[in-house]
């Protein structure tokens, strides 16, 4: 390896070879500069090419600009609109800010204990099923218990397809775009018909009168089931057995048939003992008053009603007859338009008094908030709970069958009090996880419920949101300067995505972000310099057997045996290693988000410049100064200026460490990525482990690997600047670098097309600041260069390359300079759109609409003038004939083909295993019979064939099943929307994600025995603020969770990118 680097030449023979070397740098910087420059010239082609796409301009993330730091003169819709509607287009919404930390961790809290009661509710109903099998299965045959399996899968199969019952549903959660999109079309109203429909004597329960505004029939369309009729009132009360029972005066409640299940499957009957209960319609409940009481009241204030709570006299065994049912809907339904103020798309073409007056229609108190809807002062809140009903005595519950009190979960509180402490083991009181929970989500359900009815209680930021109409208009906005005094309403950003934002970063002030970076630099440099000294006591470890002899003390570590020993030296180090380098990333996240950025693209921004310090300390200088790293530190620390001298003498020896280091990432980070080794670990060893409910499963089985690009980046900038700094030195390297990079090309172009899923991103951004990175690389090398020239000295110890020298002295001055001017000329292109780009983009953006149009077949005025309507119909069904006629031609020649070959094998006279009695699904006709593969398999009896072969069909189609009911006929593009449906979609899109947030869904599987019902019951009994469900969930043989559904709190808007 000497021989190809510059070791190999002789100072005191061949002193002129080293003008050959200067040559060969010279043109390495210069072929390098020249493709920063042409890669930024593509990357900016590249990146205003999907800014100006159509497809992103329809996003409310490229006309919205996040303003912060903002004066509190500035900080009102009047002054803000006043200050941006200079810019062309005019304004769409304003958000202005509130901080709502307290009710976002009331909301992070609540869904932890959601989690929890979900999980201990689903160990309680797997533990009594357990129980009851194994008491079941004493006596049993073996083909008995096999035939009890199957019917046991299909059992749960059946409850899975099937409804369930549901209690508590707030009806928060708009599950298609359709019902959001009717939903949404409220707001709009002026405030005399809003007045009116208040008036209107239906007491509907559940998302309120707002709603019905725009006819009852619409109503139907967020009520589960759909509402065909609205009495006077509703009184419908459970039975001992479970159904309903409807008594006189009730709504009718229509049952929304589902599409995918038997319509036998629900009207099935077994000898499990709540079959029953279990096939009991979902039904919604509409809460009274009594005979015309509700008039004059908001829908969901019962707290009002002056309804005293009472213990209702209820035996051990049965149920009241009045009590609810179970599908009883929730009283409070947050409503947090009061954030969003709306400026009409035309609001550049109508007076400002106009303007005023649309604001205040859509201000909060045109909505009620703060008014009628909210508790007023001097009225007591709802309970969260009855206090009568919080333990299970009331009526024996049906898993105190199977179970004693002992066979719960439990759990430790905090000590103290303290909600934000760890519950630690054997400290703080032991309490029932399932009651415990149950109260703590009902309290915090009504004051977070409440929270968002009010949302003027909470302080204003010092930040907002600006959309304009114009996407140029955002862009001038950005590099404009908005107030006359220095730091104020700066930083701008755009492409901004909602669900991005940090929001308890976005009241932070100029000067406190000032102070919180300086903080954060000083520990990452901390962090660099000192993480060498945990990464050498890992290096310690595997050395231990020689520690015990230069350290006395550390002898007992002889006495130990020769299997664990090994251990400690063998894996251990390897252990601790991958944990501190795991661990890097999550702290320097960490500290980039305390830094007060606003966004999680712009902390991976920050990440991306700590890591690839980090890196290149520790992969690089670290390992190249390691042979004498106390020499070098006296060196440099008498003298900095001789460390150029310093760094070409150790550099050319660690030369040969770093080929072996780039084949070592090549071949083992490449291979890991193409065989996905976490995914292979998390779905086949952690799952079965950690995943016990049906959300953690559906949420394992949904969810993508996503790219942290914040340390992705430098991982590979850091190999690259390795390689240009050897690419003279060492000149072997660049094929080590070849091959590399040639081998992640291949990898990672197919993680990111089928593997990975992409959220967020930056749009590009930390492409050029990898490039910027790259410069260090450039640097050392020329720097190095610098020192090895001035290094060569011949037999008088005279410097004889003193011209070489003082050559890469010019090149590296003129490197910075270059780098200086690339940065000026490209920075601002780097991250925003120039106006002559905006005819460009307007003119796709009408060719877009007209292939939209085209793709759904809606004719525009100038291509369907002179044609009606009927002409239009019956062209598209002429077109859909022709495309029917051409798939069956195909179809019939591909059978035909298959036949032919079929008819000359001489296997056809064979018996196959398919018959007419064949029970299986995908049983093929005579004609396509097949041989049996295995001998055997001609000599097994009828009966054994049938239930192999039923076996193998529910499993096929339960994949199936449960791939299209998760996947298919969601609607997450936002280019299927129109104008006016994207608007009404963004008014809560840039709200607070406490405003947002919905209440979540105890989603528990159901059971044979009853007991998930009967703890629906009890919950709903205890509270009318808790949702709980078992819809479309059961338990197999195995008692594992089984589902084929989404969660009922699973909405198609979260999958949107707005």
């Amino acid at each position: 390896m000497d021989q190809l680097s510059w070791t190999n030449v002789n100072p005191h023979k061949h002193v002129q070879r080293y003008w050959a070397h200067l040559t060969l740098a010279v043109c390495v910087v210069c072929y390098v500069c020249y493709i920063f420059y042409d890669e930024l010239r593509g990357y900016i082609r590249l990146r205003q090419a999907y800014l100006t796409s159509p497809q992103h301009r329809l996003r409310a993330s490229a006309t919205t600009v996040l303003v912060t730091a903002i004066p509190e003169r500035w900080l009102t819709i009047e002054a803000l609109d006043k200050l941006y509607d200079v810019f062309p287009g005019g304004l769409r919404n304003i958000w202005i800010n509130r901080n709502f930390d307290e009710l976002s961790e009331k909301v992070k809290r609540r869904n932890k204990i959601a989690l929890k009661l979900e999980a201990a509710e689903t160990d309680l109903i797997k533990r009594a099923v357990k129980a009851y099998k194994k008491k079941k299965g004493k006596g049993m045959s073996k083909a008995k218990m096999d035939m009890e399996k199957i019917d046991e899968n299909m059992q749960a199969e059946q409850m899975a397809s099937g409804t369930g019952v549901s209690s508590g549903n707030p009806h928060q959660v708009r599950h298609s775009v359709r019902e959001a999109l009717d939903d949404s079309e409220f707001p709009s109203q002026p405030p005399e018909e809003e007045q009116k429909r208040r008036r209107i004597p239906v007491p509907v329960v559940g998302h309120g009168l707002a709603v019905v505004g725009g006819g009852i029939d619409k109503f139907g369309h967020t009520v589960v089931g759909g509402v065909k009729k609205v009495g006077r009132g509703a009184s419908e009360r459970l039975n001992s057995s479970g159904g309903f029972e409807a008594e006189d005066e009730a709504s009718q409640s229509a049952v929304r048939p589902d599409p995918n299940v038997d319509p036998g499957t629900q009207a099935r009957t077994t000898d499990s003992p709540a079959d029953h209960t279990r096939d009991a319609p979902h039904r919604e409940y509409t809460e009274t008053n009594g005979a015309g009481d509700a008039e004059g009241r908001s829908g969901w204030m019962f707290w009002r009603t002056g309804k005293k709570s009472r213990k209702d006299d209820v035996s051990r065994k049965g149920r009241e007859e009045d009590e609810l049912p179970l599908s009883y809907s929730s009283p409070v339904i947050p409503d947090a338009n009061a954030q969003a103020t709306v400026n009409d798309r035309h609001a550049r073409n109508e007076p400002k008094d106009v303007l005023r007056k649309k604001r205040r229609e859509i201000s909060p108190k045109a909505h009620g908030v703060g008014q009628e809807d909210s508790v007023r002062e001097g009225e007591e809140p709802p309970a969260a709970y009855n206090k009568e009903y919080e333990d299970d005595d009331y009526g024996e519950p049906i898993w105190k069958k199977y179970l004693s009190e002992s066979d719960r979960e439990t759990m430790r509180l905090p000590i103290f009090g303290l909600t934000w402490m760890p519950s630690l083991p054997l400290l703080g009181r032991k309490v029932d996880t399932i009651y415990y929970c149950r109260k703590e989500l009902a309290r915090l359900n009504v004051e977070i419920e409440q929270g968002q009815q009010e949302p003027e209680r909470y302080p204003l930021m010092n930040s907002a949101f600006v959309q304009f109409n114009h996407q140029v208009a955002a862009h001038m906005a950005c590099q404009s300067v908005s107030h006359h005094i220095p730091q104020h309403m700066t930083p701008r950003h755009v492409e901004v995505s909602p669900d991005d934002v940090i929001w308890e970063n976005m009241s932070i002030r100029w000067w406190e972000r000032y102070i919180r970076t300086a903080l954060v630099v000083t520990v990452v440099v901390g962090l660099v310099i000192g993480w060498a000294f945990p990464v050498t006591f890992t290096g310690l470890v595997s050395q231990v057997s020689y520690l015990t002899t230069v350290l006395p003390w550390l002898g007992w570590i002889k006495k130990l045996p020769g299997w664990l020993l090994g251990i400690i030296q063998g894996v251990l180090p390897q252990l601790m290693l991958a944990i501190l380098m795991a661990l890097l990333p999550v702290i320097l996240r960490l500290l980039a988000k305390q830094q007060g950025v606003h966004t999680g693209m712009a902390v991976e921004l920050s990440v991306q410049n700590y890591y690839f310090a980090f890196l290149f300390v520790q992969v690089f200088l670290v390992v190249s100064l390691s042979s004498g790293i106390t020499t070098v530190i006296q060196k440099i620390s008498k003298d900095v200026t001789s460390a150029p001298g310093v760094l070409a003498q150790n550099l050319p020896k660690a030369g040969n460490y770093f080929f072996s280091y780039m084949l070592l990432q090549a071949f083992s980070v490449s291979a890991g990525a193409l065989v996905q080794i976490g995914g292979l670990i998390s779905w086949f060893i952690l799952a079965p482990l950690l995943d016990s409910t049906a959300r953690q499963k559906w949420t394992r089985q949904t969810s993508l690997p996503r790219v942290q690009w914040g340390t992705f980046f430098p991982v590979y900038t850091n190999l690259a600047c390795i390689g240009l700094i050897y690419s003279v030195i060492s000149p072997l390297i660049l094929v080590f670098n070849i091959i590399t990079f040639s081998l992640f090309w291949v990898v990672y172009r197919y993680n990111t097309l089928y593997v990975t899923k992409f959220r967020f991103d930056t749009g590009g951004l930390l492409y050029p600041k990898a490039l910027n990175q790259l410069f260090t690389g450039l640097y050392v090398m020329e720097l190095c260069l610098i020192g090895l020239f001035f290094l060569v000295r011949d037999e008088k110890d005279k410097v004889v390359c003193l011209g070489q020298g003082i050559v890469m002295i010019v090149v590296t001055a003129l490197t910075v300079i270059y780098q200086f001017i690339l940065n000026s000329a490209f920075g601002p292109l780097l991250r925003y759109l120039p106006i002559t780009l905006e005819d460009d983009a307007v003119a796709r953006d009408e060719e877009f609409a007209r292939a939209q149009r085209k793709k759904w077949n809606i004719g525009g005025e100038e291509e369907d003038e002179g044609r009606n309507l009927n002409d239009v119909l019956e062209e598209r069904e002429r077109r859909e004939r022709e495309v029917d006629r051409a798939d069956e031609d195909i179809e019939m020649k591909n059978i035909e083909a298959r036949r032919q070959r079929h008819m000359l094998d001489p296997r056809k006279l064979m018996p196959g295993p398919n018959r007419w009695t064949d029970s299986s699904r995908n049983r093929r006709s005579k004609d396509f019979r097949h041989y049996p593969r295995r001998q055997e398999d001609a000599h097994t009896t009828s009966n054994q064939h049938m239930q192999r072969n039923s076996m193998k069909d529910l499993e096929a189609q339960r994949a199936s099943r449960i791939a299209d009911a998760l996947f298919s006929g969601i609607h997450d593009e936002i280019e299927e929307l129109t104008a006016d449906e994207r608007d009404k979609l963004v008014q809560r899109a840039f709200q607070h994600e406490a405003l947002r947030a919905k209440r979540p869904v105890i989603w528990i599987p159901r059971d044979n025995l009853g007991i998930s019902d009967d703890e629906i019951y009890r919950t709903q009994r205890f509270s009318k603020h808790i949702w709980i469900s078992n819809e479309h969930t059961g338990l197999d043989s195995k008692g594992r969770v089984v589902y084929r559904r989404s969660p009922p709190d699973f909405s198609e808007l979260d999958l949107i990118e707005l």
